[in-house]
């Protein structure tokens, strides 16, 4: 079977759908086992979010509805900009996200 080439339109549509897949692989949520190919799917983009440091991550998959309600403190937030930039960066150096 080939491997599909991911394609988002946005850094946030990649992170949702990671965050989805990633929910159903852990049977968290009203979610369904994965189908091969969404295992596949999922294998490729933790391949991709293995080059961030493990806090990018966690900053980038943390609720964001709970982080929007609440005051973040000016060096979080920037760290949380850096971290998006760095991963928007690497989304588009691998065709995965079109500028």
């Amino acid at each position: 079977m080939k491997m599909k080439q991911l394609a988002y339109s946005s850094t946030a549509a990649f992170l949702a759908h990671y965050r989805v897949l990633t929910d159903a692989a852990t049977g968290r949520g009203d979610t369904y086992p994965l189908s091969a190919q969404e295992q596949e799917t999922l294998d490729q983009m933790h391949h991709l979010m293995e080059a961030l440091t493990p806090e990018e991550c966690a900053m980038l998959l943390a609720d964001r509805a709970i982080g929007e309600r609440r005051y973040v403190a000016g060096e979080e937030r920037r760290r949380r900009e850096r971290a998006e930039l760095r991963m928007r960066r690497l989304l588009l150096t691998k065709g995965v996200v079109r500028s």
